[in-house]
């Protein structure tokens, strides 16, 4: 609910909780919004709050308002794919497809070792990992390493069902600059195979993502498990600002 208390103005917090129902699919691309009377009945405040919200959205370009009718979440006129830097969720969203986020293991502040592609490997990090199922059966395992200092008190938040790239947005105010991703086959531990209902050993498509941030490079490591049996998954690249390495 909203904090009247708060520093943060009463807009800025209603833009997060509906961004926050949006990115978890409480609402799905083409379903109408609550009116702004409904809102501010409900979060017992103004509708020129409730209108500052919904301004927020419209220009992130989440919402779409249509007179007489109401307000839409949008529907993306590109496709988001799973390796873009919206985020695995929405990338599911835009399809119309529901996912669940369980929790394997809660943000903590740990020390990294044994684990040499890991730019935090011999210091410390935030460390988070997370299952996405889709109608309980889980597609991707997603494990999450943030620097500490520039993501100061992530342990925090609740990050469970909420999109990351949202997190690093709304919370943090920072946006990436430039990342690198890395495809392979790699073959599942004991423990990720039980997390993704499959065989120890079984292969499956391994994606490392490193983001740079102004004046913080690798400040976001991360490793997404996905299982290609059930959905099959695509970049889409703009061959005009982006650049392809192919290591062999």
């Amino acid at each position: 609910m909203l904090n009247p208390d708060s520093p943060i103005p009463l807009y800025h917090q209603l833009a997060r909780i509906l961004m926050d129902q949006i990115h978890s699919g409480r609402y799905l691309p083409g379903d109408v919004m609550v009116s702004e009377t409904g809102m501010a009945k409900k979060y017992g405040i103004g509708r020129p709050t409730v209108r500052q919200a919904m301004d927020i959205l419209v220009r992130k370009g989440l919402v779409l308002r249509k007179r007489g009718s109401g307000t839409y979440v949008a529907r993306q006129d590109h496709q988001v794919d799973l390796f873009s830097l919206a985020g695995t969720s929405q990338a599911f969203l835009t399809k119309g497809i529901r996912t669940v986020m369980q929790p394997v293991e809660k943000t903590v502040h740990k020390k990294i070792t044994h684990d040499s592609a890991n730019p935090f490997n011999g210091k410390s990090a935030f460390f988070l990992s997370r299952l996405i199922l889709v109608e309980k059966d889980p597609v991707l395992l997603e494990e999450f390493y943030f620097h500490p200092e520039l993501f100061l008190g992530l342990d925090a938040l609740d990050l469970e069902t909420q999109s990351i790239s949202g997190m690093v947005a709304d919370h943090y105010y920072l946006k990436p600059t430039t990342g690198r991703q890395c495809f392979k086959i790699s073959f599942l531990s004991k423990a990720r195979a039980r997390l993704l209902n499959l065989e120890k050993d079984s292969p499956i498509l391994e994606v490392e993502r490193t983001l740079n941030f102004p004046g913080a490079d690798k400040a976001i490591f991360s490793r997404l498990f996905c299982r290609t049996d059930t959905f099959a998954f695509s970049q889409t690249m703009d061959l005009k600002n982006e650049r392809s390495e192919f290591n062999i």
